[in-house]
């Protein structure tokens, strides 16, 4: 009987000891599925932006727009004919890791229709 109370306690002090594993391992999923989701926010914002303005739209304006709120504000959108590129911030979990933001960049070519007849 003495040995089983000498391991009293021992499941909860090992558990504590993984919680710290657990919670950083949670931490940098959760920090790579941000950036999943920026990269693909900025891949269709560059879709969109090539798409409106191959119809004589305001590009810039429709990339902002394609994006969530969240990203927004640090965006930038820039062309060169009918390719459009569009950075954003990756949002950080824990601020101040990084010493230069960390960006997702994707670009997209849509043909201009602004002639085609329909």
């Amino acid at each position: 009987m003495r040995a089983l109370r000498d391991e009293r306690g021992q499941a909860s002090a090992e558990l504590m000891g993984m919680l710290w594993w657990m919670f950083l391992c949670a931490l940098v999923i959760w920090q790579v599925m941000l950036a999943a989701w920026a990269t693909d926010q900025a891949g269709n914002a560059a879709r969109t932006a090539s798409r409106v303005a191959g119809r004589g739209g305001d590009g810039d304006k429709a990339a902002k727009y394609a994006l969530s709120g969240g990203l927004r504000p640090h965006m930038k959108a820039e062309h060169a004919g009918e390719r459009w590129t569009v950075t954003v911030r990756i949002p950080i979990l824990i601020p101040g890791l990084g010493a230069d933001p960390l960006t997702a960049k994707r670009s997209a070519t849509l043909p201009s229709t602004s002639g085609a007849s329909f």
